[in-house]
């Protein structure tokens, strides 16, 4: 008897864990499903919480007559973002001197939506030549519909000017079409921090606010003025804290500013680096990425700078957007031996990116001796280093 019901709770525990483990499940799961019209093929998208490898770079969406649906669970709210395999896009293609091809990876290529634990996100749309297509069902989503609906049409038309230029020879029409793509960017930022300031509350607001400041089409004063704008009502969410941090990382970066605190254990060898350690000499911080090509074609120089004034100078390497094996037989492979760090893409103090309001890469920091910017330089590196060659002679 006793032997019976030892058996009978262990199952009643099981069925409780699964139950458990079932419903934990479904509180995680978002489901999303819509219809889109003159679509030809399926959609694809990378899931925030995966991480892809060229053997596996994306997951698919079956469509099956314009119509789909599907779910998958997330730990957290984040923007997904879809693109289609679909003949339209390539009004956005066009061909290269080489006979190559290139491509305008415009926003309006690809549907959006906020997925999160317990979303019911709904979609609607249609391709012409651009994804004239939105997303619904929650305030997230229809905040971000409602501003993609607004600057879309603006983003293909330019999308589609910058094409008609690369084919273009005569020099009065290319101008022309010049003229008309200022004037379409123009109006897009004019309506853009319009809708901004008119949607205080929308997190589609500082997703947008981010990019812009990201894209350096706003001032310093503007993007402050339009984050002081945005309630703080959204400041638990993840695209407010990003467009936060990227403000706090003006003002923090400013020529004269103390370097902002680095206290980290994102290193190659997992080792904890304090950039305090570095006082009492020049700092060059250097945010570089494999993938960027005019980071690495200087990086060779950057080696030749160091060895010279190494009694001196010490560089410092954060890379953005490579994973710790690949940064770690890169440097390797050529010989670069300074300190490296990792930037994180959450909104963590390992952010380094937004903590020092990186807008374009490589960027360049010089600090002095005693732990001051000097000053920041964007692109490449020769301002950078002519002014330490200067600072070094003293």
């Amino acid at each position: 008897m006793k032997l019976i019901q030892n058996i009978a709770f262990s199952l009643i525990a099981t069925l409780t864990m699964f139950t458990s483990i079932n419903a934990q499940e479904a509180e995680n799961t978002f489901t999303v499903k819509g219809e889109i019209k003159g679509i030809e093929g399926n959609l694809y998208y990378q899931h925030p919480d995966k991480e892809y490898t060229r053997e596996n770079p994306t997951d698919s969406i079956i469509v099956v007559n314009g119509k789909f649906e599907f779910s998958s669970s997330i730990s957290k709210m984040d923007m997904i973002r879809v693109y289609p395999s679909f003949s339209n896009s390539d009004k956005k293609v066009y061909k290269t001197p080489k006979g190559g091809r290139g491509y305008f990876p415009v926003k309006c290529a690809y549907l959006t939506f906020y997925a999160f634990p317990g979303a019911k996100v709904t979609i609607e749309g249609e391709l012409t030549d651009y994804v004239n297509v939105y997303p619904s069902g929650d305030k997230f989503n229809n905040s971000l519909a409602a501003v993609n609906k607004l600057m879309y049409p603006m983003y293909n038309e330019m999308g589609n000017l910058a094409v008609e230029s690369t084919y273009e020879k005569d020099s009065v029409k290319l101008k022309a079409i010049e003229n008309k793509s200022d004037e379409i960017f123009k109006k897009s930022m004019d309506s853009l921090i319009a809708h901004i300031k008119a949607n205080p509350n929308s997190i589609a607001s500082a997703w947008y606010l981010n990019d812009i400041i990201l894209r350096t089409q706003v001032t310093n004063e503007q993007a402050e003025e339009l984050f002081n704008s945005l309630s703080t009502d959204l400041a638990a969410y993840p695209d407010y804290k990003a467009v936060a941090s990227r403000i706090n990382g003006i003002k923090a970066t400013a020529d004269g500013s103390p370097v902002p605190t680095i206290k980290t254990a994102a290193t190659l060898d997992g080792k904890e680096f304090d950039i305090t350690s570095l006082q009492g000499k020049y700092v060059l911080i250097d945010f570089w990425g494999i993938w960027c090509g005019p980071c690495v074609a200087e990086m060779p120089q950057v080696k030749e700078f160091q060895e010279k004034h190494k009694d001196n100078l010490v560089v410092l390497g954060i890379n953005s957007g490579d994973t710790k094996a690949k940064i770690q037989e890169f440097v390797t492979k050529n010989g670069y031996g300074w300190q490296q760090l990792l930037s994180d893409k959450a909104n963590t103090a390992d952010n380094f990116v937004t903590r020092f309001n990186v807008q374009g890469f490589p960027t360049k920091f010089i600090i002095d001796r005693r732990g001051t910017i000097i000053k920041r330089f964007v692109g490449g590196g020769e301002e950078a280093f002519k002014m330490l060659e200067e600072l070094l002679e003293k």
